[in-house]
């Protein structure tokens, strides 16, 4: 009698399992929340294999992505109402064959709609300069191995549409429909793509930094009119096309040499942050070290006018920090990821105040 039960209870539990797998996943999925549109404080952090997705104004979350283990960054698109990124897939998880694919997800729902395979060379580096938007309608995504090149998608048809060889190049920052790249020779280079997003011509500037005695970060930041660049003696460039030619202004130091002597250094993987509405220029600071210190978190947080070339204040952090991003708006406030606890401090970009801490969160920060 008992066996007999047995039986019959191991009968249902396979019947009920055939019965789901018969199903479609959307039937058995639940149900799916909706995000509001997004708000101008919203911003992403990218943590393992999750992206977040929050708003500065609540400290609220909006929902999470399920990424790869190797995505390295989010790209948001509003206007076409999708965040992309792109990872690499492996039959075994860790190791076997290779799928690398730049992947949409519907801002509303946060599910992953669709993918595009792209050749299985993606850098799986945590750095947002991996991927870029491009005029609105191609994702370029950084490949290294270790030949270097970009791989191109047109996000309207949903299309890979090809790969473009860029040897000592490195990075993608978007620039009209085109990018710019960071050379081993201290030079940059930019790439312009045609409406189909074939690569249709190549510019270089001239050597503007030392790779060996002053390079720049590999991270980079967009202003009005182009990209900014800072070295990790504190030097600032500002890069912009201008009638078929790269254009660098001439540099200026964000350390006097009081500063100098007391030993401040910029340093972080996300290290400045600009906002073009307002020209605030913010970087992270630790005092001591060398170059070989680049990545050390920064203990103060120095704010500048780009435009005016000047100071305007300096505040300690209680949670030293290695990633700092700005809003786009013309009332920004700065997102602190701490590294001593995961955490987010808001800070009001004008004069640096606590406004806010969103706790249990971190990672890499890019903004809407």
């Amino acid at each position: 009698m008992v066996l007999r039960a047995s039986c019959l209870v191991l009968l249902g539990a396979v019947l009920s399992l055939a019965a789901v797998a018969e199903q479609r996943w959307d039937s058995i999925r639940g149900a799916i929340e909706t995000a509001p549109p997004p708000g101008p404080h919203w911003f992403t952090l990218r943590n393992g294999h999750t992206g977040h997705v929050l708003d500065a104004a609540t400290g609220e979350s909006q929902g999470t992505l399920t990424l790869s283990l190797f995505s390295p960054a989010l790209r948001p698109h509003v206007e076409a109402g999708m965040v992309y990124t792109y990872g690499s897939f492996y039959t075994r998880t860790y190791y076997g064959d290779r799928t690398d694919a730049v992947i949409f997800f519907d801002l509303e729902t946060m599910s992953p709609v669709d993918e595009v395979i792209i050749p299985p060379k993606a850098a799986g580096i945590g750095h947002s300069g991996m991927i870029g938007l491009i005029d609105q309608r191609f994702i370029g995504v950084w490949n290294i191995t270790p030949g270097m090149s970009v791989s191109i998608v047109d996000v309207e048809s949903r299309t890979f549409t090809g790969e473009i060889s860029t040897p000592g190049c490195a990075t993608v920052y978007p620039q009209g429909r085109g990018f710019f790249m960071i050379c081993g020779d201290g030079a940059l280079q930019y790439v312009s793509l045609d409406e189909t997003g074939t690569e249709n011509g190549r510019l270089r500037s001239r050597t503007f930094f030392s790779v060996e005695d002053d390079p720049v970060f590999d991270y980079s930041v967009p202003t009005e009119h182009g990209w900014v660049f800072v070295s990790l003696e504190g030097m600032v460039f500002e890069a912009r096309i201008e009638d078929d030619e790269i254009v660098i202004e001439e540099p200026w130091s964000i350390l006097s040499e009081t500063d100098r002597a007391d030993g401040w250094r910029i340093s972080g993987r996300q290290p400045f942050a600009y906002n073009a509405a307002t020209g605030i220029f913010m970087t992270l600071m630790h005092q001591g070290g060398t170059q070989d210190n680049y990545k050390e978190p920064g203990t103060e947080l120095w704010a500048f006018n780009l435009r005016t070339q000047r100071r305007g204040y300096r505040t300690e952090l209680d949670n030293p920090s290695r990633n700092i991003a700005l809003t786009r708006d013309d009332d920004p406030v700065v997102l602190v990821v701490g590294t001593e606890d995961r955490s987010v401090d808001v800070r009001q970009a004008r004069s640096g105040r606590l406004l806010r801490t969103i706790e249990e969160v971190g990672g890499l920060v890019q903004v809407f």
